[in-house]
């Protein structure tokens, strides 16, 4: 499959760098400026142009489409009469992976066309043209190619790869496409209605996506302030330690002259803590701990380390509960979408664990499926050793299932509920660190403050003394 792939190559050509392509004189037909007008006459973003409405009216824009004749004639069907085209320079495209928040959106719109009933094959030309992301249009225009050519739609988008090898579109996006082929129409839970499985199963994956997106998105920007204050902390005590404090120690002991002249136990600290940084000892701890620092950074974006971070998350005492909750409605979500158009109850389980982004739900998962398909045991006695990860809730949950044969709907209500949960863990955690996580900093700066004037204090009492 992957090397049928590789015949086909996206038919976009950039014309943005190329000259503007301008009207004969006294006629309306388009030529390019180009040496070779057969050559470029292409862009990727679409064509901007000037001519005359129905109405005789001047009317300026730009019409998507790739190709200059193309554009050119559709246009004149749309009744402009056409004076000027010339290659629209689009946005800068970024060459990288593509996000979540990409996925989803785009997972949206494939499902929203496919509704309204286009083809396959112009939805994803359509959506190519639309993109930002380089990797994602090539992509798109490559599955269109592979549809036209008899591949079905799930397998176009399952043979595209990113540029490290590996399959571009997550698995669970390849899955709602597969079970948009085969289900057909389904009936949408919220409003009863016969709808597109391409639209339903779609809109939960996007629907997840966002969510989890939306999730690390608090985290992240709920973080910047304190980390920031660290941040900021950190460069004014090396700065007191390595230039204030030697100076100022120059200072209190020609002040503080006599016998019985003594620094205060607080400043006598401080002083310890800047000498031993400021000698070659202190200058090798330092290195050692950015050394340190940038292996661990290292380790833990590695597949290995990144695991083991994960497991030990779910066990932290403060941010443990709002992991599990994320990793369970992340699971419940993709059974749920699986369900609707995967019979096979050892296959949901198995793309399930294939997707999950923790390795402990993922073990869980196929262990729940390999005894499932070993003893077809109920499914409820099967995850009576996990109410750690899915909740204490999750056997009632899996009674009802069993009871309505409704996974879908059932597991998707339970993740609302769990999610809700994790959003209001994440709130009560990040309050508390936004809040106080600067106290430590506080305590430590107030600690600096002091050893830098309690020696004017005793040098001011000495003063007043005499």
């Amino acid at each position: 499959m992957d090397n049928t792939k590789n015949q086909f190559t996206p038919i976009t050509q950039s014309a943005a760098n190329a000259a503007p392509i301008r009207p004969l004189p006294g006629a309306d037909r388009v030529i390019s400026d180009f040496e070779d007008p057969f050559e470029m006459r292409r862009s990727e973003a679409g064509f901007n142009f000037a001519g005359i409405d129905s109405l005789g009216e001047p009317v300026k824009g730009f019409v998507q489409t790739p190709d200059l004749d193309l554009a050119s004639k559709e246009l004149e069907r749309a009744g402009i009469r056409v004076q000027t085209l010339s290659p629209r320079r689009g946005l800068k495209q970024r060459a990288g992976r593509p996000t979540s928040v990409e996925f989803a959106t785009l997972a949206e719109q494939f499902g929203d066309l496919m509704e309204i009933g286009e083809s396959p094959t112009q939805v994803c030309r359509l959506l190519s043209y639309a993109q930002t992301n380089k990797v994602l249009a090539d992509a798109l225009m490559n599955a269109g190619e592979l549809v036209m050519n008899g591949w079905t739609i799930s397998e176009a988008f399952a043979a595209q790869r990113d540029h490290k090898g590996d399959q571009l579109f997550p698995i669970t996006f390849i899955c709602a496409l597969r079970i948009g082929e085969e289900v057909g129409t389904t009936t949408d839970a919220d409003s009863g209605e016969s709808k597109s499985a391409f639209l339903l199963t779609l809109k939960r994956f996007a629907e997840a996506e966002k969510k989890a997106d939306a999730i690390r998105s608090s985290i992240r920007s709920a973080l910047m302030y304190p980390i920031a204050v660290v941040a900021f902390c950190f460069i004014a005590v090396g700065i007191v330690l390595y230039f204030v404090m030697p100076k100022m120690v120059e200072l209190y002991t020609s002040l503080l002259s006599g016998e019985d002249a003594q620094l205060p136990f607080i400043t006598r600290i401080m002083i310890a803590g800047s000498d031993f940084l400021t000698s070659w000892w202190g200058v090798g701890f330092i290195v050692l701990v950015i050394i340190g620092t940038i292996f661990f950074v290292r380790w833990s974006r590695s597949p290995e380390g990144n695991d083991k971070l994960k497991v030990f998350a779910l066990r932290v005492p403060v941010f443990g509960s709002f992991f599990r909750h994320y990793y369970a409605a992340q699971t419940l979500r993709t059974l749920a979408m699986l369900s609707s158009g995967i019979p096979s109850m050892t296959e949901r389980f198995l793309v399930a664990a294939e997707t999950s982004t923790n390795p402990e739900y993922a073990q869980m998962l196929m262990h729940v499926r390999h005894r499932f398909m070993t003893e077809s045991t109920d499914l409820h006695k099967l995850f009576v050793p996990y109410p750690f990860l899915m909740g204490k809730e999750f056997a009632g949950v899996l009674l009802t299932f069993e009871k309505t044969a409704d996974m879908q709907n059932t597991f998707h209500n339970y993740a609302k509920v769990v999610e809700t949960r994790a959003e209001r863990e994440l709130e009560k955690v990040l309050f508390w660190f936004q809040n106080f996580a600067i106290v430590p900093v506080g305590i430590f700066v107030g600690f600096i403050v002091a050893a830098l004037y309690s020696p004017m204090f005793e040098l001011a009492g000495r003063i007043g003394s005499k």
